[in-house]
């Protein structure tokens, strides 16, 4: 049977993370945009690629109880979205906080 307590877990704890950022500092990711975007991108990706290969190799492993059971290869879809959002939240971070002097 399939469960969406990881995923649960992952929207309810990250997406008002992200509406907050958005809401404080949209002026500056919007203008900043390729900064908030790429890193996120290539580090999910990288973290992705990496766990895909401890997952296959038994490293560690996914309760089935706790996951939807949509798959991306070996990853549940929850363990990627986890690493892109966790991504997106440093990035944003990031930008909110450097000087005015180092943003667009």
């Amino acid at each position: 049977m399939a469960s969406t307590n990881y995923l649960f877990h992952v929207l309810v704890w990250m997406l008002p993370v992200i509406a907050i950022q958005w809401g404080l500092a949209w002026r500056a990711y919007l203008r900043n945009l390729k900064a908030v975007l790429l890193p996120p991108l290539i580090v999910g990706t990288y973290y992705s690629i990496a766990d895909s290969f401890a997952v296959r190799d038994g490293i560690w492993y996914f309760d089935p109880a706790q996951i939807t059971g949509a798959k991306v290869g070996p990853l549940p879809i929850e363990e990627i979205l986890f690493f892109f959002l966790t991504a997106l939240m440093v990035s944003q971070s990031l930008v909110m906080f450097l000087p005015r002097s180092h943003r667009r």
